[in-house]
């Protein structure tokens, strides 16, 4: 008992005597797990009770420039990203069609073979090329953007809809704010009263591209709402209520 506990059972024994008992109810449910303990052991073991989101705020950008250094220079690091890509992605997930209709069929699995080679909207990869950039993007950076880029009959795609793959940087985990309508910007991210994603707040340009694209004319630090119907957002989800992802290798960066 120290000293306040001593002056408010002077004053009020009945107070005193309910601040014992509940003191002591919580020392035996700390004795009760070794985990809970505070000895020689776990003195130095600093813990929080943060949100998945509240820890991720402040570590994500050092955890995946980690990350990503790691995968650059460690040879055992490279590997687990090339096996995870590999086990999951291979030569690539594809889909055919099954109406029952040999010639519609036919014609949509010819538009969609032709969709494949043209679906990049940065016209380097194919289908396949761009699910392993998205599986090693959320393994590397804990998450990656897809964006579904609607083209105009004009453009001559035989589907007009391309891909747009993007790194998560161009999603600031600082942008925290309310929005003009109401809804709450949480990491870059828009949710309305009934807590649904409805719109990603978006860097026009990687904010890291320095003097290899500079950010001007209409980009700038300024951000670009993209409603949430046009973005596919990948991450592995650890907590409830997590919305951003942590990169994969966050528990193996010391060792």
């Amino acid at each position: 008992m120290n000293w306040l506990d001593k002056a408010i059972a002077w004053v009020s024994p009945e107070t005193g005597l309910r601040r014992m008992r509940a003191r002591r109810a919580g020392e035996l449910i700390r004795l009760a797990y070794e985990g809970a303990r505070t000895d020689r052991r776990t003195g130095g073991w600093i813990t929080t009770g943060n949100s998945a989101n509240a820890e991720i705020a402040v570590a994500l950008s050092k955890l995946r420039e980690r990350s990503r250094d790691l995968i650059r220079n460690n040879a055992y690091a490279a590997r687990a990203v090339a096996e995870v890509v590999g086990n999951a992605i291979g030569t690539g997930i594809t889909a055919q069609a099954r109406s029952g209709e040999p010639e519609v069929d036919a014609q949509v699995n010819a538009a969609w073979a032709q969709w494949m080679d043209e679906c990049d909207a940065d016209g380097q990869l194919d289908f396949y090329g761009l699910q392993a950039l998205v599986a090693r993007t959320v393994f590397e950076s804990g998450e990656c953007l897809v964006r579904l880029r609607q083209r105009r009959p004009s453009d001559g795609l035989a589907i007009p809809l391309q891909i747009q793959v993007l790194e998560p940087e161009h999603l600031p985990v600082t942008l925290n704010r309310l929005a003009d309508n109401g809804n709450v910007i949480r990491a870059g991210i828009e949710f309305d009263r009934l807590g649904r994603r409805v719109a990603y707040h978006l860097y026009r340009s990687h904010p890291e591209d320095g003097l290899l694209a500079p950010m001007s004319g209409g980009g700038g630090m300024e951000t670009v709402r993209v409603p949430a119907a046009e973005i596919v957002h990948l991450f592995r989800p650890l907590r409830p209520g997590q919305i951003r992802g942590e990169p994969w290798l966050a528990r193996a960066l010391v060792k």
